[in-house]
């Protein structure tokens, strides 16, 4: 397992990331994942997933938020998708 990429002098690890599969009436469908640009793998994604337009900053927020109904400590992400109007 992994000899190609050990041949190649690659690792077999992925950066940190999201997956996301976001819907909405009127829209397709729109399936992505989200990266941490932070992460020490984010230059040498082993599948080569981790591209500028996907690249978002992970937040540390230290206490939780009441209004969000989170409790704890967490990371926060903020991200606009965009998606493409249904055809047909």
């Amino acid at each position: 397992m992994g000899a190609l990429l050990k041949a190649l002098g690659r690792h077999p690890f992925r950066p940190a990331h999201l997956h996301c599969i976001i819907s909405a009436p009127g829209f397709q469908r729109l399936t992505t994942h989200i990266f941490n640009p932070d992460d020490p793998c984010i230059n040498s994604d082993a599948v080569f997933g981790g591209k500028q337009s996907l690249l978002v900053q992970f937040e540390w927020q230290p206490v939780g938020n009441p209004a969000m109904g989170i409790a704890v400590p967490h990371w926060a992400v903020v991200h606009d998708f965009v998606l493409a109007p249904a055809t047909g």
